[in-house]
Formats: C-alpha cells, structure tokens, sequence
C-alpha cells in the first residue's frame, strides 16, 4: 500500500497544477479561492479524523507547529503566484521542484537515511530533468525580483523537511487526519488575517466563482497531503525516496497532461528531459 499512497500524492499535486492552470482561464481570483481552499482541506480532514475535539487540539502543545506551517503554506503559496507573474511558470516550477534537495539532505544528516551512489545520480537527475522539462526560450530575468525564486526555493524545502518532522515527532500519538486538518487549520487562520487586514475587513467583492475554484482545488490540495504524509510515514526510513519519486512524478505527470489536455508543445529539449525523467526515477526506485 505504501507506494500506492505515494502515487496518490502525486496524481492530487498534478491535479492542483491542473486547477491553477484553469484558474488562468477563468480569471479567479487566486487569493480568495486559496483561502477557500484552506477552508475545505480544514473540514475534510475534521470530518474524516473522527477527532472533534477542536478546543484540545488549539491548546495542544505541537498546534503551533501547525501555525507555522500554516504560515509557510500561505506565504509559499503568494511567494509561488508572484514568482509566476514576474518571471513565468517556468522558473517557478524549477524553484519548487528542485527544493526537493532540502529534504533529501535533512533524511540524510537528522534521519541517517543511507543514501547509495544509484539515489545521488537519480536525484542529480532528477533536478535536471526538472530543469529541461520547464525550460522555455526567451526567459527575462528580473533582478528586482530575483528573491522570490529563491523563497520558493528554500519554502518548499523547508515545507517538505516540516512535513517529515512532524511525522517523526507525532504521527505515532497522532491521527494523519488529524494533523492534515491541523496544518491547514494553521493555514486558514494565517491566511484570513493576512487577507482582513490587507483589505481592510472588506470582503463584499468575493464571488462566487472564487469560493467554487476554492472548493475544486480544496478537494486535491487535502488529499495530496494526505497521502504525502501517509507515503513518508509508511516509508519511514526512506523518506528521501519518497521525496524524489514525488516531485519529479508531479513534473513528469503534470508535462504530459498538460499536453493532452491544454495542446502544449514540447521542444526537443523538453522531450529530452522527459526521457531523463524517467531515467532518474528508475534510477531512486531501484537504489530504494
């Protein structure tokens, strides 16, 4: 079961990927929809825990873990749109993706994970095709801006690394459910603020649009971290591979729909990536 929650992990974060795209199309508002979308993971997992208790969990002491992984989600989540609007989805997918790095290095160093010389080349790999896969002719760099790549970078290495952490330290007292809903309770709560304040409490320009998009990305951004942590608990001692397998098949997977579903064109380099892709996850399957 341990590899199937993996590749459920990775289906629900392609979908989300899918989500934003469409999000583009139909002009949503990304701010308002995440929020709704925190709301959503929130009851899903509140619902599926079985653990009503809210006012036990608040005054737990590990809630505030989740506060600030809550803040991460939010801040990675702007940092991500900003990064996509001043320098394109290109170079924000490679940000993200090749944060895989941070994790893989904290199961190495804090986790002693046996990382063989097969995985290194898989990962190396792996943060390559990532790379070619994205890559797009005629990208401007912004130097104004240069630090929000950069915060999506070390974000998403430090969400994943969180993520891991919390499953070391909880998961055994813990329902995943529970902390899923948790997490995203944290997210939700920052998030409103940011938003209230921002807006100066003004919130009669929401639409309903917004609150469906929140919805629809809500159902896959819960089970997508779900089963990322249900996938690192079951591999407990190869938390690295579970890491690799899942960003570079979110790339992998994301590239192909994309091209089925919205016509894209891949280039020749793009195509090599994918080969390469394939490669590196043989490559981190086979030395796991």
């Amino acid at each position: 079961m341990a590899i199937i929650y993996l590749l459920l992990s990775v289906v629900f974060s392609t979908f989300i990927n899918l989500v934003f795209k469409w999000f583009s199309v139909f002009k949503v508002n990304k701010i308002q929809a995440i929020l709704v979308n925190y709301l959503v993971c929130f009851s899903i997992g509140f619902v599926l825990s079985g653990d009503f208790n809210l006012l036990k969990i608040i005054g737990s002491d590990w809630f505030k873990y989740c506060i600030i992984l809550g803040s991460l989600f939010v801040a990675i989540f702007l940092s991500m749109a900003m990064t996509t609007e001043k320098y394109g989805v290109s170079v924000n997918a490679v940000s993200a993706k090749m944060s895989v790095i941070i994790p893989v290095l904290f199961a190495y160093v804090y986790n002693s994970e046996r990382l063989t010389i097969q995985f290194v080349v898989g990962i190396l790999l792996s943060l390559l095709s990532i790379y070619l896969i994205t890559k797009k002719k005629q990208i401007i760099i912004p130097k104004k801006y240069i630090y929000l790549p950069i915060i999506v970078f070390f974000g998403s290495g430090t969400i994943d690394t969180s993520l891991k952490l919390l499953e070391l330290n909880y998961s055994n007292d813990i329902s995943i459910n529970t902390i899923s809903y948790s997490i995203f309770l944290g997210a939700f709560l920052v998030g409103t603020t940011f938003y209230s304040i921002k807006n100066q409490f003004n919130f009669s320009n929401w639409s309903s649009r917004n609150i469906i998009s929140g919805i629809i990305l809500g159902i896959p951004n819960y089970f997508s971290i779900y089963f990322l942590l249900t996938a690192i608990k079951s591999f407990s001692l190869k938390s690295a591979f579970v890491f690799g397998i899942n960003n570079i098949g979110i790339v992998l997977l994301s590239t192909l729909l994309s091209v089925i579903i919205f016509k894209e064109k891949l280039t020749l380099i793009n195509k090599f990536g994918v080969l390469i892709s394939v490669l590196s996850i043989i490559l981190i399957a086979y030395a796991s």
